[in-house]
């Protein structure tokens, strides 16, 4: 009999508060329009792309990606997972997740092994806010091709842990004027908006997580004058800029 598994990296994404969100839109049409507005954004977050082993599954709130072992593998499945979070974030949807190493039988009709497993354990019983949290032998594969100093970055809440470093394109923002560059100011507002906007409700899990991610926010994309640390008070001041103008579109070439 033919082995089934292939030794890929299988990441484990959920999209925190999706499910209830969908359980809130039967007579809220705005409501209806975030989840169409996260449905295209997903669409072109990412794609399956055979020469990579490049795997994607949707189901209800999660995102089950893999790919082969391979250096071009590793950096399309942080790439991919770095643009997710991104694009979802500009609508106000967090997510959190695990990313691992090991064996997994995934095409378009079955998904499962041990990596699989890992990666939803890390995801339910070792993330607590929205991180995409890798293990350590993807860690060790990073720092390999010498990638973990930009893709990956420490967890303030738990130091000895890493997770996929979804805001490095805020982070390594240069607001030089260049044409046809994409201009990050809005976008960075629209994020602050919105973690000022989870920290002013009452304490809870959804503050909880806000604080984290402030913190995240403050100590990278915030140390630039330009995009700037969250204001609690401030960034609370409702935003005319939408969010449909801007968005990472990635197409992977087989």
């Amino acid at each position: 009999m033919t082995d089934p598994y292939r030794e890929k990296y299988v990441a484990f994404v959920d999209m925190l508060g999706f499910s209830a969100l969908v359980r809130s839109t039967a007579d809220d049409p705005k409501k209806r329009a975030k989840i169409v507005a996260a449905m295209d954004r997903l669409s072109v977050s990412t794609c399956e792309n055979p020469a990579l082993g490049m795997n994607l599954t949707y189901f209800s709130d999660c995102i089950v990606i893999s790919t082969d072992r391979t250096e071009a593998g590793l950096y399309e499945i942080l790439e991919s997972l770095t643009t997710i979070a991104e694009n979802l974030l500009q609508i106000d949807i967090l997510v959190r997740g695990g990313l691992t190493l090991g064996n997994i039988h995934h095409d378009g009709q079955f998904m499962f092994g041990p990596a699989m497993l890992e990666a939803y354990g890390m995801e339910c019983r070792e993330t607590i806010f929205p991180t995409i949290l890798v293990s350590e032998s993807v860690k060790a594969d990073c720092d390999r091709y010498s990638w973990g100093g930009f893709c990956l970055v420490h967890d303030s809440e738990q130091p000895e842990r890493q997770f996929v470093h979804y805001l490095r394109r805020f982070d390594d923002y240069d607001p030089t004027p260049v044409a046809g560059k994409v201009l990050l100011d809005k976008p960075a507002k629209l994020i602050r908006h919105y973690i000022a906007k989870r920290l002013a409700a009452p304490p809870g899990a959804v503050r909880d997580k806000a604080v984290w991610l402030k913190t995240y926010w403050d100590d990278t994309a915030g140390k630039s004058p330009v995009l700037g640390k969250v204001n609690p008070v401030a960034d609370l001041a409702e935003q005319t800029y939408e969010a449909s103008g801007y968005r990472i579109v990635r197409r992977i070439l087989g």
